[in-house]
């Protein structure tokens, strides 16, 4: 895997100390709207969907261009058992996941990096072309994050949450 693809992938995570800096496990846990995931929520969803690309990684490598659905975390009952965790313990797990992760990918050699599985939407991406992808995703949530708590330290409403 690249250089840079690592280094972002090992400390993009970095950026969560400054986005939930000052806030509360109330504020954490608040949503913006009913229909609207909190920070907390946002945080479950990265953590969880770590699990499940480690576990997609790791097809891509064993077989032949595996087809994977579009992973939706409302349909998956490990996602709502990542919701139900206190903010340190959150953060725990997903500083794990993150690890086991990061060790599968910086481990792989250079032939398992080619392989290829097919996303609904995208189509057929490698090894690291799907690791910018969770990267990518994982930077639209951080950035709803920063609008979230932006809105909650200045008691106002979020503006552009979708």
């Amino acid at each position: 895997m690249t250089q840079p693809l690592l280094d972002r992938l090992l400390n993009q995570p970095d950026a969560l100390h400054h986005l939930l800096a000052g806030l509360t496990e109330d504020q954490i846990r608040q949503r913006p709207q009913s229909d609207k995931w909190s920070i907390s929520e946002n945080l479950a969803h990265l953590s969880r969907y770590q699990d499940v690309f480690l576990a997609r990684m790791k097809q891509i490598v064993a077989e032949e261009k595996p087809v994977f659905s579009r992973y939706v975390a409302d349909n998956d009952p490990g996602f709502a058992d990542w919701t139900l965790l206190p903010l340190p313990g959150l953060t725990k797990n997903m500083v794990r996941s993150r690890e086991a992760l990061n060790a599968y990918l910086s481990e792989l050699p250079s032939e398992q990096l080619i392989r290829v599985g097919l996303h609904p939407a995208y189509g057929p991406m490698t090894v690291e072309g799907w690791t910018e992808f969770f990267l990518l995703h994982e930077a639209h949530h951080f950035f709803t994050i920063l609008k979230l708590g932006g809105a909650l330290r200045t008691n106002e409403q979020p503006m552009g949450l979708h």
